[in-house]
């Protein structure tokens, strides 16, 4: 590919790789059903696993994050790379970057990509042949990230619905319902498919924490599913876990909030008070094992985004 515009100059040959094994590809409901519908084979991209990816790790590599903005160099194991660029609407890691970087606090980074491509259609002499899929590519993610352009949902700004109208995408409640109703639908996904689906993590100074999300069962859906403890102790222990975060949002928005401590008792009531009154979290009844803390999260305007901070801050400090 070449670069979108003057400012996100990608050189020729650049190439987009997912931060995920091939075989999680199947876990994004949502992104199976927008590949499905844009006719894209999943065979066609490139995964952290791909046979491409072993010819990379000993060159000197440039790469342009997206979705984030630091890097982790345990995804590819790289011996020599620089950051040449970042589009994100994250907190602002200050990772290291050699070029252009744009980090806004938007909904969707799908808005970001969006204004870009905007400035390159407006030019006399665009670089890019914006064709009717690559709208509908980037318009999945906008309507999802903002909860279909909801302000009232404390995730969407202006941006978004400005580069959602410039995508000119028709029926654009149908497309939401139809996304919604792919990414909630796990009836086949079991607990430890669930929170490996979509699972951020960062290291602090007391080791490993991880937040996953969950879209679609209640609390009392998910604790009722086969194998709850020992497919958690199960992802745990595979990624070496000391903290583990279950999100869960249900269909009405109602969320709940999960922490779980391994080999620690470094969670406990007392020690998150500050997150408590953040996140407005009322503690449901006790569940085992002990170290399992259940709350519902009041403030349903706090996303993943807003959570994982508050941890990292909380844990650094």
């Amino acid at each position: 590919s070449s670069g979108i515009n003057a400012e996100w100059p990608l050189r020729p040959g650049t190439s987009p790789v997912l931060c995920i094994p091939k075989k999680d590809v199947t876990l994004r409901t949502e992104v199976t059903f927008m590949l499905d519908k844009l006719k894209i084979p999943i065979d066609d991209l490139i995964f952290l696993d791909s046979p491409q990816i072993s010819d990379i790790q000993y060159k000197h590599i440039r790469l342009h994050l997206v979705d984030h903005n630091k890097y982790d160099n345990s995804y590819l194991n790289l011996e020599s790379f620089e950051v040449a660029s970042i589009v994100d609407h994250h907190s602002d890691e200050n990772g290291p970057c050699t070029g252009y970087k744009k980090i806004e606090r938007v909904g969707s980074c799908a808005s970001l990509i969006t204004s870009l491509f905007k400035t390159d259609q407006s030019s006399p002499n665009p670089a890019v042949s914006f064709t009717d899929k690559m709208r509908l590519f980037l318009a999945g993610p906008i309507l999802l990230d903002s909860v279909n352009l909801d302000f009232s949902k404390g995730r969407t700004h202006q941006v978004d619905v400005e580069m959602f109208e410039f995508l000119s995408i028709p029926d654009r409640d149908k497309l939401f319902e139809e996304l919604t109703k792919a990414k909630t639908d796990t009836s086949q996904l079991s607990v430890y498919d669930l929170l490996r689906k979509d699972c951020k993590h960062f290291s602090s100074k007391e080791g490993q924490v991880y937040i996953a999300s969950l879209f679609g069962p209640t609390w009392e859906q998910f604790a009722a599913m086969p194998n709850l403890i020992e497919d958690t102790q199960k992802f745990v222990s595979e990624h070496d876990i000391n903290v583990l975060i279950v999100m869960i949002r249900s269909d009405e928005l109602f969320q709940l909030f999960l922490t779980v401590a391994h080999g620690t008792h470094l969670i406990s009531e007392d020690c998150i008070s500050d997150i408590t009154d953040k996140l407005e979290l009322v503690k449901l009844q006790d569940y085992q094992p002990d170290s399992w803390l259940v709350y519902e999260q009041l403030n349903i305007k706090a996303s993943r985004k807003v959570v994982l901070p508050l941890f990292k801050s909380w844990l650094e400090g």
